[in-house]
């Protein structure tokens, strides 16, 4: 060829950006095989983990002693006796009052968020108590509208959940944070996502947004019990740099009176905006009672 090489070489010309653009795409396949590799590898060392964690936990299996096995089921039975006593006491009291008052007055009292706070660990008559609400989880919450038939199991179960009158701040950011919507039919839920879910789920209650859902919720509207019966029980997870519960014993999890545990939390909560509530409404009701005397005097 000589000193002087050719002005082309000899094979098709192709673009300098084609070639650039060839070799990103053959980076980015590399890239994604070797992806794919190590997220396997991950995969596979997080399974082998949880095998020899299982074999740990099965080589090291406590010996449960009959007498821890006789104290659990007295403690159940004890449980039991105690929910049964609670709703013979709530049918003796209706015994001596007006049904029909009774049932206007419990349609007319607020709103009540009903927490469970005890797990496994509970008589059979608490748990078919807690499904017959929905509560099928720990730590699972609902809106109950009262009525004589959730009164009493509310009473019954209040020893093993956490119940309060949550405030119209709370209820907002409740059903903006946590609120879903409950399909009968599908029997599936449903995160609130927009008004337009809201609208096609519950238009025909004049619910249109989620400031209606809390009207209708905080002021105890005409549809309130048809509005609740669409909305889906709350999941509430405590969260782990304020309540480390896995490093707790399952007993300190789920006793209220542990000031550190995550029912405690709640519970204290909802039981300041229920006295800030009764503090408002006695408030009002002295000065309405001094407005009433200055008339008279006058």
């Amino acid at each position: 060829m000589g000193k002087n090489p050719p002005k082309w070489l000899p094979g098709e010309r192709v673009k300098e950006t084609i070639l650039l653009q060839r070799k990103s795409v053959e980076q980015l396949r590399a890239d994604r095989v070797l992806r794919k590799d190590k997220l396997q590898e991950r995969r596979e060392r997080h399974k082998n983990k949880l095998d020899a964690k299982r074999k740990r936990k099965l080589s090291t299996k406590k010996f449960i002693s009959a007498q821890t096995i006789l104290k659990h089921a007295q403690r159940k039975e004890n449980q039991g006796r105690k929910f049964q006593k609670i709703g013979e006491k709530v049918e003796g009291r209706r015994r001596h009052v007006n049904f029909g008052e009774l049932k206007k007055n419990l349609h007319e009292s607020p709103v009540r968020l009903v927490v469970r706070a005890k797990g496994s660990q509970i008589p059979p008559e608490v748990a078919t108590a807690f499904r017959k609400l929905g509560l099928l989880k720990l730590y699972s919450a609902r809106l109950i509208s009262m009525s004589p038939r959730t009164e009493k199991l509310i009473e019954q179960l209040a020893p093993f959940s956490i119940v309060g009158q949550p405030d119209r701040a709370q209820l907002e950011s409740l059903l903006r944070t946590r609120g879903s919507l409950y399909n009968e039919e599908t029997q599936t839920k449903r995160l609130i996502s927009g008004n337009l879910l809201l609208e096609q789920a519950l238009g025909q209650y004049n619910v249109l947004c989620i400031e209606d859902l809390v009207e209708t919720i905080a002021t105890h509207g005409e549809h309130v019990e048809e509005v609740l019966n669409h909305v889906a029980p709350f999941d509430f997870h405590p969260p782990r740099q304020l309540f480390v519960e896995r490093h707790r014993s399952v007993h300190q999890k789920l006793e209220i009176v542990n000031k550190a545990s995550f029912a405690a939390y709640l519970s204290d909560q909802l039981h300041q905006s229920t006295a800030e509530k009764k503090h408002k409404a006695v408030s009002a009701a002295k000065k309405s009672k001094t407005v009433n005397v200055k008339r008279k005097a006058a």
